[in-house]
């Protein structure tokens, strides 16, 4: 069996093992490829409740309950039958949480509207929200299924809610007095196929907005981390799911310019976000449709001199992977809070859009620091150097510090800026009153 999959199996038992959880797997398209999977793996009975393959219409609704008006209305590919599925698996088994995965792995069978490579994934937690993913993957029968599979572990993995807070905190333990929250983490984020290599998190305290840091990684090295988007974005979610004291500053769009979103809240647009916006592609020709041939911005974008649109062809894929991946499982899971358009919330972390290039121009210190060679390594230590002067970082540990000037891509230098900026996010105790703001949300810089 492939080996990742054997490794992102072996990873999720772990962690359902640790958490008093069991799976069922409702599976069409892969065949029990996933049940398959994780019964590799020894000691998976304390873990793996049952698995059931469900590749007919009658089986899906005599196996899974599936309402069969649901496939007749939308075909057995599809999302609500999907949804259908993961909770059906709940209904008939005494599982924590069900995956559900039905798709077109080919090489035939495909059609116009639902081509080779098309899967819906949902997963559903018992008493708790149900998750859904469309997917469009390239390759043979063989590599669909096996990226079905890996994407089904993802999904699931969003739904495990740690019980102690600080136990995949990757960084020092720290007291912290009364309610204030100290600990911050900045998150200089990708939606590259590659994630885990470019998503960096920087984790550190603060006191009165000067940031000591405590640790500085890659998304490849949380727990249950990898370098695929997928894994990577499940092991992000779920590490910040579980730092509930913590301020934290990522550096994506939380929203759209108002004239092109059709909800009238915040938290609407977010839910409805993967139904509407299926892919980054479809996100990205959607907005270019309504805007009328100029690309707009949100008035916090102008306010905040953030170097692109929302949906711009550098910036589109991250925007959809940010409010997709990890925006809508964390709201959905009631595990965070968004500011200023919903108030802080003791024990549910505290997410904020940031922005390291809005910090550094307001700082005067916008230059150029990402790239190869002794002019750009230099650049970033300057800056590093630039963040102490003005009392905003304490001297970090020397391994700290090498490790983010000898980043190239500079993105364990922006994680720290958007960490900055966290640690100096202004005392916010209600949600924002202003009409604009409570649909395009705010940068902090």
């Amino acid at each position: 069996m492939n080996e990742e999959i054997v490794r992102a199996s072996g990873a999720l038992l772990e962690r359902c093992r640790d958490a008093g959880l069991m799976v069922a797997t409702v599976e069409s398209c892969t065949g029990g490829l996933l049940a398959g999977a994780l019964t590799s793996v020894a000691g998976s009975s304390d873990v793996v409740e049952r698995g059931l393959v469900t590749y007919t219409n009658e089986a899906k609704a005599e196996l899974a309950s599936v309402p069969e008006r649901l496939i007749d209305a939308h075909g057995a590919v599809s999302e609500p039958v999907a949804r259908a599925m993961a909770e059906g698996g709940i209904a008939n088994s005494r599982a924590d949480i069900a995956v559900g995965i039905t798709g077109v792995a080919g090489p035939g069978g495909g059609t116009e509207s639902k081509p080779v490579g098309l899967v819906h994934i949902a997963a559903a937690r018992r008493g708790g929200s149900t998750l859904h993913r469309r997917y469009l993957f390239p390759g043979d029968r063989t590599t669909v299924r096996e990226a079905s599979v890996l994407a089904a572990i993802g999904l699931i993995q969003l739904l495990i809610r740690p019980a102690n807070s600080e136990s995949s905190r990757p960084g020092r333990r720290r007291s912290s007095t009364g309610g204030a929250r100290q600990q911050v983490i900045g998150v200089d984020f990708s939606g590259a196929r590659r994630a885990g290599d470019h998503i960096w998190i920087a984790v550190g305290t603060h006191n009165q907005g000067r940031l000591t840091l405590e640790n500085c990684l890659p998304a490849r090295e949380l727990p249950d981390g990898g370098r695929d988007r997928d894994t990577a974005l499940a092991a992000l979610t779920t590490y910040l799911a579980s730092q509930r004291r913590a301020a934290v500053g990522l550096d994506f769009p939380f929203s759209l310019p108002r004239p092109l979103i059709v909800e009238t809240r915040w938290e609407e647009f977010v839910r409805g976000f993967l139904r509407r916006y299926p892919d980054a592609e479809s996100l990205r020709a959607d907005c270019r449709r309504k805007d009328g041939g100029n690309e707009l911005k949100r008035r916090t974008d102008v306010a905040a001199k953030v170097p692109f649109s929302a949906y711009n062809l550098w910036l589109f894929r991250q925007t959809h992977a940010g409010i997709g991946s990890v925006l809508q499982p964390l709201l959905e899971s009631g595990a965070a809070r968004v500011v200023p358009m919903q108030a802080p919330s003791r024990g549910k972390v505290l997410l904020a859009e940031t922005c390291p290039a809005s910090l550094l121009k307001r700082l005067d210190l916008y230059a150029p620091y990402k790239g190869r060679g002794g002019a750009l390594a230099d650049a970033r230590k300057g800056l590093i150097k630039q963040l102490m002067i003005n009392g905003l970082l304490n001297k970090p540990d020397k391994s700290l510090a090498e490790r983010m000037i000898a980043d190239p891509g500079g993105d364990a230098l922006d994680a720290v800026l958007a960490a900055v900026a966290a640690a100096n996010l202004p005392r916010l105790r209600q949600a924002t009153t202003d009409p604009v703001e409570r649909v395009e949300g705010r940068v902090y810089f």
